[in-house]
């Protein structure tokens, strides 16, 4: 198989090596990642859970930053939506832990923060999360599965019973982005 014919390419897992030490050291979310997706192909779990750690360390600490300064992503901006996809996977993988209460404020922090053509992909979610409906619910009855963009690193197609979900339950909805405001006292 290919995959293990370049894990036992000495030279370029030193290569690798050097870059994730350097990534590392650069701090740019974006190297990262990119880092982070090829140690994922090549099963090196050490380096995956470094790197994952060191994303979220970015991504929180920039998050942190922005909340601050009352800033909002802009997704055209590329390390700004790295920090975001970190943020979101980081959500997901929160609310697939039955971690619903933790899922839901971070997805509430990005419904604020998200550019408006993502405000309802992060809307469903905090709604969902608050009905405490899985994860896997949220995937196989929410997510339009036809025309997914493999490049986009949110669920932002929604399936019609999605659209359905939200009107039906608005007014929760509405509760859950209320406790931003307590928040913002």
């Amino acid at each position: 198989m290919e995959i293990e014919k370049l894990k036992q390419d000495k030279e370029l897992m030193q290569e690798l090596q050097k870059k994730r030490e350097q990534a590392l050291k650069n701090g740019s979310i974006v190297e990262l990642y990119d880092l982070l997706d090829t140690f994922l192909l090549l099963d090196k779990d050490e380096e995956v859970d470094e790197l994952y750690q060191a994303i979220l360390q970015k991504a929180f600490d920039r998050l942190s930053s922005m909340l601050t300064q009352g800033e909002r992503f802009d997704l055209e901006d590329e390390e700004q939506r790295y920090v975001a996809r970190g943020i979101y996977e980081h959500a997901l993988e929160r609310w697939d832990s039955g971690d619903f209460k933790g899922a839901g404020e971070l997805f509430l922090i990005l419904s604020h923060m998200m550019p408006a053509s993502l405000h309802e992909a992060m809307m469903l979610p905090l709604g969902l999360t608050a009905k405490k409906v899985s994860l896997d619910d949220f995937i196989k009855e929410y997510v339009e599965k036809e025309g997914l963009d493999e490049e986009s690193f949110f669920f932002e197609r929604l399936t019609p019973k999605a659209k359905e979900f939200m009107a039906q339950n608005r007014d929760l909805i509405h509760q859950e982005l209320q406790k931003a405001k307590k928040w913002a006292r």
